[in-house]
C-alpha cells in the first residue's frame, strides 16, 4: 500500500491514536464508574486484604487521575485560545516615522 504523500498518512495516523486514546478513556471511565457502583454497598473488616476494597480503592484512584488530567488538558487548551487570539488582534503600529511614511514628496 503505496501513499501519495506522507503529510496524509501522519494527519490519519495522529487522528487514529486520539480515536483509540479517546475510546480506552471512556472504556476506563466507564469500568471504573460500573465497578464502584456495583460495590458501593460492600462492607467487610479487613479492608486491607479485602480484593473488593482494594479494586474499589483503584477504580477511584483512575477517575481521580483522569479527572485531574482533563482539567490540565482544559487549562492548557484554555491558555492556547487566549495567546492565540491576542496574537491575531495584534496590529503592529511603527514608532518610527519616516518620509515615506508622512507621505512627502521628494521634488528636486
Amino acid at each position: 500500500m503505496r501513499f501519495r504523500d506522507s503529510k496524509g498518512f501522519n494527519r490519519i495516523f495522529s487522528r487514529l491514536i486520539a480515536a483509540v486514546a479517546i475510546l480506552a478513556t471512556v472504556f476506563v471511565v466507564s469500568t471504573s464508574g460500573a465497578v464502584i457502583s456495583k460495590n458501593a454497598g460492600h462492607h467487610c473488616d479487613d479492608q486491607d486484604h479485602c480484593p473488593i476494597c482494594t479494586l474499589v480503592l483503584q477504580c477511584q484512584q483512575n477517575i481521580k487521575t483522569i479527572g485531574s488530567g482533563l482539567i490540565i488538558a482544559a487549562v492548557a487548551a484554555l491558555v492556547f485560545t487566549v495567546m492565540a487570539t491576542a496574537a491575531v488582534k495584534y496590529e503592529y503600529q511603527s514608532v518610527q516615522t519616516t518620509l515615506v511614511s508622512q507621505k512627502v514628496r521628494l521634488d528636486s
